[in-house]
């Protein structure tokens, strides 16, 4: 009786163990200039690794989730730390080096009587989707080294979702993103990225600054009031110094007149 038991248990945990062993699996797949290795736990994703192999360049970026935050670091510049997260349902962002926020980007709902305070808004539009409004703050200058130029790229430019999105959702969109053969270009060859950007039209809507009560202090805001026809406004010392009817296309030169101009005064 004591030998059938054993046999029973043994058999049992022979397969657990396997049924375990077969729910982990890793996926390759090779990229311009390296390669992407997937680790899942069943169907879900648990982490991933890219692997960018160029000349004499060899560099590794972890991507990983850790409660409800996406972690992103890599090899060469492991004081840099990637986190991106959802509130709201909207994506938030964090780049930080030697443990000191440098970077914080939040998509928002822009309603001028309750914005986020002592930041900067920077207002675009692509095609025919609506205008998607970030919020950020830049503490850059609080940097004590600059060993982040690999990490800075990537967090600037890697794009995903913005509304209605999770945790799990951006991760996937990102390891997805990765999966494609020209991703690393996108992310790090400012030619191929110029031009993949201008097959898909971007316009700037708005560039503003806010104080410390979340009211605009300085700034240009261009608001649709039909396709592609609206009014811009400009601010100056929180109050408005200009109004005007134009359309989207004839902003994008008023707009980039403006930046030029007062980028410096934003702080």
């Amino acid at each position: 009786m004591k030998l059938i038991i054993t046999f029973f248990l043994f058999c049992n945990l022979a397969v657990s163990g396997q049924t375990k062993e077969n729910d982990l699996r890793t996926e390759e797949t090779e990229i311009e200039s390296g390669k992407v290795i997937k680790k899942y736990n069943k169907k879900e994703l648990e982490n991933f690794t890219v692997e960018i192999s160029a000349n004499t360049y060899y560099n590794s970026f972890f991507f990983s989730k850790e409660k409800d935050t996406i972690i992103i670091k890599n090899l060469n510049e492991d004081k840099a730390v990637i986190k991106i997260y959802v509130k709201d349902k909207k994506k938030v962002s964090e780049f930080l080096y030697e443990g000191i926020l440098l970077f914080y980007s939040e998509i928002i709902d822009f309603d001028t009587n309750k914005l986020p305070s002592r930041g900067k808004i920077w207002g675009s539009k692509t095609n025919d989707e609506k205008i998607s409004y970030h919020f950020y703050r830049d503490n850059l200058s609080k940097a004590k080294g600059d060993d982040f130029e690999k990490s800075f790229k990537l967090y600037s430019f890697l794009k995903t979702s913005e509304y209605n999105v999770s945790t799990d959702l951006l991760f996937n969109e990102i390891a997805d993103f990765f999966s494609e053969e020209d991703a690393v270009l996108k992310i790090y060859s400012s030619k191929y990225r110029d031009k993949t950007m201008s097959e898909s039209k971007l316009y700037k809507t708005a560039f503003l600054s806010t104080n410390k009560l979340g009211q605009i202090k300085i700034g240009v805001l261009w608001k649709e009031k039909s396709p592609h026809k609206g009014e811009y406004t400009v601010y100056d010392n929180g109050k408005i110094i200009k109004t005007e009817n134009v359309d989207l296309n004839s902003f994008q030169p008023i707009f980039n007149d403006y930046y030029i101009l007062n980028y410096s005064e934003q702080d």
